[in-house]
């Protein structure tokens, strides 16, 4: 995992010692020993304090606002939008959600020409002195939009209505763009165009980021707009209500490309066609088990299986287990 700035991490401890716990007390319950010259920490080292603060408080905002926000808004939020497909759509809704539950925070989606912009308005940024929750809630939204397209969008700009901060090279390893501070309104600039792209993330997949939050936050996943991604939206994307799998040949020509081109593609990035149509199996079984109330014929079938026997030998091999002896165990 990434290494985080010491900066990030103090700021994170001092959020829960603004609100009377002990810093020493806090660092010595999660076994981290920080030196006095230290200037970076592991990222899980991080991930484990943040999780701390945000139980410690109940507050997704650590304290830095008027009001507290319960932990579990932001996943009741994430499963809300996973009913829409583009990016834009789920961007759309999640801004939505959080401006009817808090007046803390305030967001907002413009797109203009080629130019997408995401907006924050902070009510009292007094109660978060050294800008750690603004950049720690840009980071959530950027993070996060580039997760569930598996794409790593790239930033124009970056605005703040503060001054620049005495940590502002530590603000350029987060966001690798242009800084602007003294602007009127604190936002995340970038091409509109990955508005428009399709969330390639399952349910199951959803649960597991929620679930070692913030983890993956602390890294921007995807590398560009990979060719495994872009398969996967073809295949989770398609309108009926079986899965199909196209033959590879026919896949690589709706990319453009030769069959050989894309497999060497793919090579490159350490998977193959075989290995993304498992994955999407799998992870779509497990959505489907725990989920809802579909049999397992209708799953195998839903799946492309021939028979319901190869969906379970096949589940077998995925999971270890069962599909019955899984759903039992609601895992």
């Amino acid at each position: 995992m990434a290494k985080v700035d010491i900066h990030y991490f103090n700021q994170a401890l001092a959020c829960a010692v603004r609100k009377g716990f002990d810093g020493d007390k806090i660092l010595l319950s999660l076994d981290i020993t920080i030196t006095p010259n230290q200037q970076r920490v592991d990222g899980e080292q991080m991930t484990r304090l943040v999780q701390y603060v945000w139980a410690k408080l109940n507050d997704e905002f650590l304290g830095c606002t008027k009001h507290p926000c319960k932990t579990g808004i932001f996943p009741f939020m994430a499963h809300h939008v996973f009913h829409y497909k583009s990016l834009d759509k789920m961007l759309e809704q999640g801004i939505s959600f959080y401006n009817l539950v808090t007046d803390d925070v305030q967001m907002k989606l413009v797109r203009v020409g080629e130019v997408a912009e995401l907006e924050f308005v902070f009510s009292h940024p007094e109660l978060d002195p050294k800008h750690f929750f603004l950049e720690f809630w840009l980071i959530i939204w950027h993070r996060f939009s580039s997760w569930l397209i598996d794409v790593k969008i790239p930033l124009s700009q970056v605005c703040f209505t503060h001054p620049k901060p005495q940590h502002s090279q530590e603000a350029k390893l987060l966001f690798t763009c242009r800084h602007s501070f003294n602007r009127p309104t604190v936002k995340l600039c970038f091409h509109a165009k990955y508005l428009d792209l399709p969330c390639v993330r399952t349910r199951t997949e959803l649960t597991r980021f929620l679930r070692d939050s913030p983890a993956d936050l602390i890294t921007i996943p995807g590398s560009g707009q990979s060719f495994k991604a872009k398969i996967r939206a073809i295949l989770i994307h398609d309108e009926s209500d079986i899965l199909f799998c196209p033959s590879f040949e026919i896949l690589a020509l709706s990319l453009n490309m030769s069959a050989q081109t894309l497999r060497r593609r793919l090579k490159v990035e350490g998977t193959s066609y075989p290995m993304i149509k498992d994955e999407i199996r799998r992870d779509l079984a497990i959505d489907y088990l725990v989920m809802t109330n579909r049999n397992i014929t209708d799953i195998s079938t839903a799946l492309g299986f021939s028979e319901p026997r190869s969906f379970t030998r096949a589940f077998k091999q995925w999971t270890g287990v069962s599909p019955s002896k899984y759903n039992r165990a609601k895992v």
